[in-house]
C-alpha cells in the first residue's frame, strides 16, 4: 500500500516532528513515527523560509563509553537533617463545581502560596497518589527514599526532578531547597491533570 505524501502546507503550525519535511515528499508515516529520513534527503522548513536542511551519508567509528559510575557527587541528605516533614495527597476531586485534580485536597490558585520554606532548608516530602502521576518539582532535585515504605527502585538512583507515582503509591523523597528565593511549582507531568487544578505553589523565602 502507497504512503501517503505531506503537502508542507498541511504540517503548518504541528510543530515537533513535523515541523521539518522532505522537498521531495517524505511519507507522512515517516514523519509521524520519527523515522530518521533517507541520507540525502533535503529536508525544508515547514514555513516557506529559504532554508534547507542536507543530510549527508557517513560513516563514522564510535568510540564513546558509559562509565559504571554516572556521578560520584550525590547528596546525601539523611532524614535527622530535615527542618520539617510534609505531606501531599494527589487525587481526583470537585474544581469550581466540576471535576478537577488536586494537591492536598486544593485546586490550583496562581495567587495562593501552599508551601513556604526557607533557603536552605532541608525537607523530606511523602507523596500518595490515588491514580498514576508522574510529580516534577521545579527549583531543585531531590532524591527518593522509599515508595510505599519500601526500598526505592533502581531506577530511583541520584538525583530526580520527577517521581512517577503508580496508582495507590506513596513515596518519601527528600530535598534542600537552594539557589535562588522565589516562587517555584510543583505539579503533576500529566498535562490533563496539571491543566485541571493538579499545581501548586511553592516560596523560597
Amino acid at each position: 500500500m502507497r504512503e501517503p505524501t505531506v503537502d508542507r502546507r498541511q504540517v503548518l503550525g504541528l510543530g515537533g516532528a513535523l515541523g521539518l519535511m522532505s522537498a521531495t515528499g517524505l511519507s507522512a508515516a515517516a514523519v509521524l513515527s520519527r523515522r530518521p529520513p533517507a541520507a540525502g534527503a533535503e529536508l525544508r522548513s515547514a514555513v516557506p523560509l529559504p532554508l534547507a536542511f542536507r543530510v549527508p551519508l557517513r560513516k563514522a567509528a564510535d568510540g564513546s563509553r558509559i562509565p559504571r559510575v554516572l556521578s560520584n557527587d550525590v547528596p546525601a541528605w539523611r532524614r535527622s537533617d530535615a527542618a520539617r516533614v510534609r505531606d501531599f495527597s494527589f487525587r481526583a476531586g470537585r474544581m469550581h463545581g466540576g471535576h478537577g485534580w488536586l494537591i492536598g485536597g486544593r485546586p490550583f490558585d496562581p495567587a495562593r502560596t501552599d508551601v513556604t520554606v526557607p533557603l536552605g532548608d532541608v525537607e523530606v516530602w511523602r507523596l500518595i497518589a490515588d491514580v498514576h502521576h508522574p510529580v516534577h518539582l521545579h527549583l531543585v532535585g531531590f532524591r527518593v527514599r522509599s515508595r510505599s515504605g519500601k526500598q526505592p527502585l533502581p531506577h530511583d538512583a541520584g538525583l530526580k526532578d520527577t517521581v512517577s507515582l503508580r496508582p495507590g503509591e506513596s513515596a518519601e523523597i527528600i530535598t534542600r531547597f537552594d539557589g535562588y528565593r522565589g516562587r517555584y511549582l510543583f505539579h503533576c507531568h500529566n498535562a490533563e491533570h496539571e491543566d485541571m487544578g493538579m499545581m501548586a505553589n511553592l516560596e523560597i523565602i
